[in-house]
């Protein structure tokens, strides 16, 4: 279903792929998103950025209430039960297991069917999200003068993802003083800073407007002195965190991390954000809350958050499970659906251990199926999403099709701006930049930019 901003926009005399190629100009852009980008915006009118946001503000809540709705309070016995591993749990959790206070800022992984209605497939929660830099693309697209003259007429505009952060860095951490240059470091893994360092460095000049002085590394380039942490000789008034929960496996992992979060208990430096929160973006949360055997714990109108904007999901082991009203084996259940079915393991990010049962052979399948049984997975119900209308070439009117991954954030308790990937491929699985989709933003409706 296309909205009528696209429709207005693709009826104008727009620019085709010369968009995307001015976006690929940038070197900046370049290096922090590749040379990959749509033809054009794309669009929320009002009443889909409230509802969005209300929707995703409405599902953040009842994420953070989990622990006490099914639990009794124990957030250690909550990340148990969506796959957290002993040695994460140790890590990341306080000893007495009780909830922490967490910010409210996230990014959502969307796909918009058919109805116009989105449906949610993930929920990042926490500091280590990528969307940080699309105000750059913003800033291409509106130095062309039919998309500027368009954002003009219709009244869309975009939210600058970097000022948000900053706002959200700012609440989060009370005790950091923005307005004296505050050094924050962007702390990544070892491993995967090898290939993420370029794009944290676009975001360092990125937050040097807001008077940040941001400082790339990884945690194996931090130091901890009697008065904080330091890297590269800089003492440290925060951390960022891009380290994932995923990334401790061993006690070596664990041990790296200790004096980070030392400094942070000890009030020695700021840590935006601790790695509790990540607990709510297990995808083994939206298991639970799918779950028939949890339903008694929520209203008839969290039900219905639910049930509109979650897919159909299950923790992926040998048991019996309700589909469609009837009670069914699970296992023989996604054998033999392989074809609406993916799987997914609950603390992945980007795509990764994502199996698309439709990309695979029936032989593929089972195997995958019954080597994951019993593990941190889950299955979920296939979302198919409507493809929108993009220009290609210059001068003409053609268009092609491409399917979105709307990655859009949630600040506070609404719509905080959009990270969009789009694919021609309408079949396929993951839409991710790993797998070489197209970078956009989005213009919406309703509000204006910071």
């Amino acid at each position: 279903m296309t909205n009528a901003l696209t429709l207005a926009y693709l009826a104008g005399s727009r620019p085709g792929t010369a968009l995307a190629r001015a976006c690929a100009d940038s070197e900046l852009l370049r290096t922090a998103l590749g040379e990959r980008f749509l033809s054009r915006p794309v669009f929320l009118e009002a009443d889909q950025v409230q509802d969005v946001g209300s929707r995703l503000s409405d599902l953040f809540d009842l994420l953070l209430s989990l622990p006490h709705r099914l639990h009794g309070g124990d957030v250690r016995a909550f990340a148990r039960a969506v796959g957290w591993s002993p040695l994460q749990i140790a890590t990341a959790l306080g000893e007495d297991g009780i909830p922490r206070e967490v910010p409210r800022f996230a990014r959502s992984d969307l796909y918009q069917e058919e109805s116009g209605r989105f449906r949610i497939l993930e929920l990042n929660v926490g500091s280590p999200l990528g969307g940080f830099d699309t105000p750059l693309i913003d800033d291409v697209l509106l130095a062309d003068p039919y998309v500027s003259s368009f954002a003009q007429e219709h009244g869309v505009d975009t939210t600058d993802t970097t000022w948000m952060l900053t706002k959200v860095l700012g609440e989060a951490l009370p005790g950091l003083d923005l307005g004296t240059g505050p050094v924050i470091g962007l702390v990544d893994w070892p491993a995967s800073f090898t290939f993420l360092e370029p794009r944290l460095r676009v975001m360092a000049e990125l937050l040097r407007p807001y008077g940040i002085e941001a400082v790339p590394c990884h945690a194996g380039q931090v130091e901890s002195r009697h008065d904080g942490l330091y890297v590269h000789g800089r003492r440290l008034d925060a951390v960022h965190r891009f380290y994932v929960i995923d990334d401790v496996v061993a006690p070596q992992d664990a041990e790296l991390l200790r004096p980070i979060h030392e400094a942070a208990r000890d009030g020695k430096t700021g840590l935006f954000t601790p790695l509790e929160p990540e607990v709510y973006g297990s995808k083994g949360c939206f298991a639970v809350l799918s779950d028939e055997r949890s339903r008694h714990a929520f209203t008839d109108g969290e039900l219905e958050v639910i049930d509109s904007f979650l897919p159909w999901s299950r923790t992926l082991r040998d048991e019996k499970v309700h589909v469609q009203g009837e009670v069914v084996d699970l296992l023989p259940y996604v054998r033999a659906h392989r074809e609406d079915l993916v799987v997914k393991a609950t603390g992945s990010h980007g795509g990764l251990d994502v199996v698309p049962g439709w990309s695979t052979d029936q032989r593929e399948w089972e195997r995958i199926v019954d080597s994951f049984a019993g593990g941190p997975y889950i299955v979920q119900r296939r979302v198919r999403p409507v493809a929108e209308q993009f220009p290609v070439g210059d001068g003409t009117r053609d268009t092609e099709s491409l399917v979105l991954n709307w990655g859009v954030f949630l600040v506070g308790h609404g719509y905080g701006g959009a990270y969009i990937r789009g694919t021609a491929d309408l079949d396929g699985g993951v839409i991710s930049q790993a797998n070489g989709a197209l970078m956009g933003t989005c213009f919406h409706a309703g509000t204006g930019r910071p």
